[in-house]
């Protein structure tokens, strides 16, 4: 019996446009490809576009794909990902609050790792703003909601003036929350750990905040950065594993940073479904994992 399968992302990106044509390959397989950035939903015929599909992957652009994952919950239509899933993982608090009743319950398991401290709050009143940070510096200010690249930001503080420069350059997102970490003196380096069903594939490179303090670029292109190898321990599984389950993510990716007074990790940003560059012949890695995936 043919399975129909709707697999959503951006399909001129350099690894999933090659993850959907061999998808296509796939036998007793049907997919529908879908382009959140230029296909367009017909909602008043979204039961003739999901007529006969049994599994939806989406790899989240926007809200169109928040749609079709609504969608999919509404019809009982299983999803790679659920809506639930996605959208604790799109606001960096409800994960927050999520990443430590994991490590509450895994306390003994997770002892390698540590979360820094954060905090929420409006900015809009720069004078209480200020105050209230004077005696946390130095802090990392981040966007509240991280799917969207266009209003997505981290910001260092070190002194209060530069929270002046954090309002000129991000005026238009005064009027959102802000996500707030607490500042890891680290080893400059980020491990960034991927994660697709239970194989666990880890890159390292050089901090983004260093190469600004270093440099004082007036941007970042963070997917220039030269990227390594980087040997996952059976610790950073075991966190992966613990963080699959717990979270409902079979496809996601962490950020790790090792403190230069500490052997720990502290574990810093999550994403769901993250763009997987720099990893070789990842597209192997999918096509196995959804041959599986897609056959239970």
């Amino acid at each position: 019996m043919t399975k129909r399968v709707i697999f959503s992302a951006k399909l001129d990106h350099e690894v999933f446009k090659k993850v959907a044509k061999e998808l296509q390959t796939l036998p007793n397989i049907n997919v529908i490809l879908h382009d959140p950035c230029t296909d367009f939903l017909d909602l008043e015929n979204m039961d003739k576009f999901f007529e006969g599909v049994s599994d939806l992957i989406v790899k989240v652009r926007g809200d169109c794909s928040l749609d079709l994952l609504h969608y999919a919950k509404l019809h009982k239509i299983r999803a790679l990902h659920n809506v639930d899933t996605v959208l604790m993982c799109k606001n960096k608090v409800a994960l927050d609050h999520a990443l430590r009743l994991v490590f509450q319950n895994y306390k003994e398991r997770l002892s390698s790792f540590l979360l820094p401290r954060s905090w929420t709050s409006n900015p809009q009143k720069r004078d209480v703003f200020k105050k209230w940070a004077s005696s946390r510096l130095p802090i990392v200010l981040k966007s509240h909601f991280q799917h969207d690249k266009y209003m997505r930001f981290t910001f260092l503080v070190n002194e209060l003036k530069e929270i002046d420069e954090f309002y000129e350059r991000y005026a238009q997102f005064l009027y959102y929350d802000l996500y707030i970490q607490e500042f890891i003196e680290c080893d400059q380096i980020d491990r960034k750990i991927y994660v697709i069903g239970d194989k666990v594939l880890g890159i390292q490179r050089e901090n983004p905040i260093y190469i600004f303090l270093r440099d004082r670029p007036d941007s970042i292109n963070v997917d220039e950065i030269k990227r390594d190898n980087f040997k996952v321990t059976k610790e950073i599984k075991e966190l992966a594993m613990i963080l699959s389950k717990e979270l409902k993510l079979k496809i996601f990716g962490f950020d790790l940073i090792k403190p230069l007074d500490s052997e720990k990790f502290y574990l810093v940003d999550l994403n769901d479904f993250p763009g997987f560059r720099g990893i070789p012949n990842i597209e192997k890695t999918f096509i196995d994992f959804f041959k599986q995936y897609l056959t239970t």
